[in-house]
């Protein structure tokens, strides 16, 4: 969820994102990387490029934000702690983590240990929870959501209960008046741009913010597997129910796998329209694209494109989300790709981060 280097100097030195709020499932599931594959990955927080890592992918894993590859490299050498500790040093246990810090201290970069060390203030607060985004939706959880529902309601929502029953439960417990007016304030195009996000990542869009993510979270909380959801529980509760269920780098399989996957990943801090000029043709056989198109003009988005073609094996896998900004292959180029217009439906069905409006998968020719 970072921008390109149009719209990225307010952001390059901040850590915007502690979490990919983008789903594992889908990304994995729409990418399919075959061992030893190439892939491009914006790194964000670094929890999706792990994946596609873990999956056997060879991946370039490329920010503007020196920020986002320090936490994302930090994620990666934390295959030196057992796993009770990995989880102490994400602020998922109990414990210390400044000391989980100082004990992978030796084998981090310069630029990591620069950021952390002058940053214990996110180890102490818990890791996961230290981004700009994640600190917006601590605010909404500890101080709106007690405005709307209480903890029962709450709770409730996050029983099992039959995928029948779901969009009842929607509608007449969760859908209150309160909860619609909290929620289109505190979604906001100003308060998520002052808060939240910036400014620069809403240059794009045009017209209401608030109700189009209502809408996409009335479509992930009124379906069946709510009390399965990750993403759900750690913005109701600022936890998750079963780690195993979440990112796969936090499992304890996933944490097994973290040495192999970390020899597996190049942290580049570049912009990727620079990165894409030194490519050879062929150079990718993926691409994770987060949602980078959201941020730019749809002129400049037609030139990553293109970049993009160029660096693309034959049968190379581009995917990305849409949130507020409609993006897809720009119509020259749709001679060069297909498109998975009904493949990228049932994905998006069953994504289970409620803020995305579209899923693209398009495969070059």
């Amino acid at each position: 969820m970072n921008p390109p280097s149009s719209a990225a100097t307010p952001l390059a030195s901040r850590l915007s994102y502690a979490q990919c709020w983008e789903d594992p499932t889908v990304l994995l599931e729409a990418l399919s990387p075959a061992p030893g594959s190439n892939v491009l990955s914006i790194a964000s927080a670094g929890d999706n490029s792990i994946a596609l890592a873990l999956a056997g992918a060879r991946v370039v894993a490329i920010d503007l934000s020196q920020p986002q590859l320090a936490i994302t490299e930090l994620k990666l050498a934390g295959w030196r702690l057992d796993y009770h500790s990995y989880l102490v040093l994400l602020g998922l246990e109990p414990g210390n983590p400044l000391a989980q810090y100082r004990a992978l201290r030796p084998h981090l970069s310069r630029a990591c240990r620069a950021f952390f060390d002058e940053h214990h203030d996110k180890l102490r607060a818990g890791l996961l929870d230290s981004g700009r985004f994640e600190r917006y939706l601590a605010l909404f959880r500890r101080r709106v959501l007690p405005l709307v529902h209480g903890r029962r309601t709450i709770h409730a929502l996050l029983e099992p209960m039959p995928a029948a029953r779901r969009p009842a439960f929607y509608r007449e417990r969760w859908d209150t008046w309160r909860w619609r007016a909290m929620f289109r304030f505190f979604f906001s195009r100003a308060l998520m741009a002052r808060l939240g996000r910036s400014p620069e990542q809403f240059a794009q869009v045009q017209g209401a913010v608030a109700d189009r993510i209502m809408g996409r979270a009335r479509q992930v909380l009124s379906r069946g597997g709510v009390e399965q959801n990750p993403f759900i529980q750690w913005i109701l509760l600022g936890s998750y129910r079963d780690l195993r269920n979440s990112h796969p780098y936090l499992s304890p399989r996933g944490h097994r796998g973290l040495r192999e996957a970390a020899s597996r990943v190049h942290l580049l801090h570049a912009p990727i329209e620079e990165h894409l000029a030194t490519c050879s043709h062929a150079a990718y056989d993926a691409f994770n694209l987060s949602n980078i198109g959201e941020y730019m003009s749809a002129g400049a988005f037609e030139s990553l494109y293109r970049a993009i073609l160029a660096a693309a094996a034959p049968g190379a896998r581009l995917a990305y989300w849409n949130l507020l900004v409609p993006r897809a292959c720009p119509e020259r180029f749709q001679d060069r790709v297909l498109a998975h217009h009904e493949r990228c439906s049932r994905l998006l069905a069953r994504d289970r981060v409620p803020f995305y409006g579209a899923f693209r998968l398009e495969i070059a020719q």
